[in-house]
């Protein structure tokens, strides 16, 4: 099982509705293993097996839900 992890800066991710919308629509998508939102960073962070669905998968997911992916933060240390 191939394990890969996306970070994504989503906009307009405020309040606990936007959280559990995108936890939701994103834990439907066959192959992820979880979903975490950070609201004050805008960052969703997600474990997914790549075998099952990939990274543009998981942005056009995104994308159906009402929510713009600004950046990829792969890179990008919140800590």
């Amino acid at each position: 099982m191939p394990s890969e992890s996306a970070y994504m800066i989503v906009e307009r991710v405020s309040g606990k509705h936007d959280l559990k919308e995108i936890k939701r629509g994103l834990d439907q998508l066959h192959g992820v293993t979880s979903v975490s939102v950070n609201p004050s960073h805008n960052l969703v962070a997600v474990d997914y097996d790549s075998s099952g669905t990939s990274y543009d998968a998981i942005e056009h997911q995104l994308n159906k839900l009402g929510y713009e992916v600004a950046a990829d933060a792969s890179n990008i240390n919140t800590r």
